[in-house]
């Protein structure tokens, strides 16, 4: 019998409709998944129904993609287990870095039945890295992909206040930094990033906007979106969807960080046992995963040549092609 979380009527028809989704082939998929898996000498993975349907959900039954997916993900998370793969949740200085609420995903997914919003915001005391606070991030998203299924079926939409933005943060973003988040987002998780929505940039955020628009993958580049003011934030995300501290119904900061925190203690087993999940990339059959090879052409742009980069906020405050009556698909 499949160990998996029945979807509302809803979620279900977009999963057909949209995903590729055959509730009789469900079975056979997540056998001929499993079957791969246990083929892989490299690979040791999380073989749940409810896990490895979340690949295949996320990657359009694509069974090749889902493998790509699934090999990147353990890959990342094997090379790097500092963001990716932290095994204590309890941890004090972690606990510390979550309860500053950088990364809240909101209660209600936008129009009642879309993608799931991430609210990301604040700033980092600088005791912390930035790499701090992507282990925080991390963590929410395998939570996410295993209990969300409107993240899963239907996107995530992210709405980044840069109020507090601090410049410092830039100089720890390293090429191999950078290169490492960006895969993990859009290689290695299945989580779908349907947009991403920018408020109070300051000006300076342009030439980061211009160093890290050309490493995203080129059919996410135009899913990026500036505002100048609440009020055009909310032409695309309606102001009861929006956090209650910035006027919005959608949750406090508080109570959202003391849920997540109650959440954190019960998924304490589970990040302990993943550990035993990965590569070993000795017994990988063909070329080994590169993940410390940099493509230069976009940190050119950190030496002057942002007049290469002709991709600027051409963006702002534009409403982008989706909207509460268009079906939230997404090309991958």
């Amino acid at each position: 019998m499949l160990q998996i979380r029945p979807l509302n009527e809803d979620l279900q028809r977009k999963a057909i409709e949209e995903l590729n989704e055959v509730p009789t082939r469900i079975h056979e998929d997540l056998k001929a998944l499993r079957s791969w898996i246990e083929q892989q000498p490299h690979l040791c993975a999380n073989t749940d129904d409810q896990f490895l349907i979340a690949f295949l959900r996320g990657c359009k039954y694509s069974l090749e993609k889902v493998k790509k997916k699934i090999d990147s993900y353990y890959s990342l998370k094997s090379k790097f287990p500092v963001p990716f793969n932290i095994a204590d949740v309890a941890d004090t200085r972690f606990r510390h870095i979550f309860r500053l609420g950088l990364f809240l995903p909101l209660p209600n997914p936008l129009h009642d039945n879309g993608p799931r919003i991430f609210y990301i915001h604040g700033s980092l005391p600088e005791m912390y890295s930035v790499e701090d606070a992507i282990t925080v991030k991390s963590v929410l998203q395998d939570i996410f992909m295993l209990e969300d299924d409107y993240a899963v079926i239907n996107g995530l939409i992210a709405i980044i206040d840069l109020t507090a933005f601090n410049f410092s943060y830039v100089f720890q973003l390293t090429p191999m930094v950078l290169k490492k988040f960006i895969a993990y987002d859009y290689e290695a998780m299945p989580l779908r990033v349907k947009a991403v929505h920018y408020i109070n940039a300051p000006k300076i955020y342009d030439t980061v906007y211009k160093i890290f628009l050309p490493m995203l993958p080129q059919n996410h580049q135009n899913r990026i979106f500036f505002h100048s003011s609440l009020e055009s934030l909310c032409q695309n995300v309606p102001l009861k969807y929006l956090p209650k501290d910035i006027g919005g119904e959608n949750g406090s900061i508080a109570e959202m960080i003391d849920e997540l925190d109650k959440k954190l203690d019960q998924y304490q087993d589970y990040f302990s046992k993943r550990t035993q999940w990965g590569v070993d990339e000795k017994l990988r059959i063909g070329k080994a995963k590169d993940y410390n090879s940099i493509k230069t052409t976009p940190f050119r742009i950190m030496t002057g040549h942002f007049a290469a980069v002709r991709h600027s906020r051409k963006n702002e405050d534009r409403k982008p092609k989706l909207g509460k009556n268009i079906p939230w698909s997404v090309e991958n």
